[in-house]
């Protein structure tokens, strides 16, 4: 037999096999990571190249996959608390929506989601923020709180999008009606990634399951939280989030094959080749299932 019959014997046991409908693939998963760079004034920074950027996982630099900068087009997912103590500010939620909606740039995507003790998609998200604009009067104010359903089952949707994508997410109150517990709506949060942009209002400033979730989720997933101290700041807010959101880049690695399985990795995010040190918020782990 000569040297190669060995390998031409494995070849053709390996056709028979995917013949038979048996698949063979290597489970490499990609890890996106959502990151904004601010300079020392806290101004945030654009222009920056792949080459720039360093992903450490657990202390060891990874190679960069994929790479889209600020200018890339922004998915962005509002979802707003409509139960029946938002009534009193649910013009103000409308306005500031609204507005937020208008800092936007052209060509970036926007849906409009309410929730109570479920969530209901007013508009899914598009590119034709008029639509979106106009699904804002047809958010009324009654029910109880499911915040952590919610917030699990929207972030599921989104993860499943390509490009760039956050969730903005706005609520006054505790939760009194999900099956999901806080913990398990923020590892869920914390496996998809996506980044979380959270405003606390009224009695959600005060109660520590929502106050405490809106906070884990914002800082593990590269987003921020906001205090809304009076309903009037809500709209200041949400234009501030939407100018926030413009700045994201979007990095993408592939977790190493030999990484620990069912374990959190630590990401550390660096900027390099600059001439003053720059700041980075992005995901601070991920998950290996």
């Amino acid at each position: 037999m000569s040297s190669s019959a060995p390998l031409l014997f494995a070849f053709l046991i390996a056709s028979q096999a995917f013949g038979q409908g048996v698949t063979f693939k290597e489970e490499v998963k990609l890890v996106e990571v959502y990151a904004t760079v601010f300079d020392h004034h806290g101004k945030a920074v654009n222009g920056l190249t792949r080459e720039q950027f360093e992903i450490r996982d657990d202390g060891t630099p990874q190679p960069i996959r994929t790479f889209e900068p600020t200018q890339g087009a922004l998915s962005c997912a509002l979802l707003l608390d409509t139960t029946g103590s938002m009534a009193p500010v649910m013009p103000q939620l409308r306005n500031g929506a609204k507005k937020f909606i208008g800092a936007l740039r052209p060509g970036d995507s926007v849906g409009v989601y309410s929730f109570t003790d479920h969530v209901e998609e007013l508009q899914g998200i598009t590119a034709d923020q008029d639509s979106s604009k106009k699904a804002l009067s047809r958010l009324h104010a009654g029910g109880r709180t499911a915040l952590f359903d919610s917030v699990s089952q929207l972030i599921v949707e989104l993860e499943r999008m390509k490009g760039k994508k956050v969730i903005v997410v706005l609520t006054d109150g505790g939760d009194n009606a999900s099956s999901l517990s806080r913990e398990a709506a923020e590892e869920r949060a914390r496996k998809a990634g996506v980044p979380v942009f959270a405003i606390a209002e009224g009695e959600a400033l005060h109660d520590e399951g929502a106050a405490g979730l809106l906070r884990d989720l914002a800082e593990s997933t590269g987003g921020r939280m906001y205090k809304a101290n009076r309903s009037k700041d809500m709209e200041t807010i949400l234009q501030a989030i939407a100018r926030d959101v413009q700045y994201g880049y979007l990095l993408g690695f592939k977790a190493p094959p030999e990484g620990k399985k069912n374990a959190w990795h630590e990401l550390q995010v660096v900027v390099k080749n600059t001439a003053k040190p720059l700041q980075v918020r992005a995901r601070t782990g991920y998950l290996i299932e």
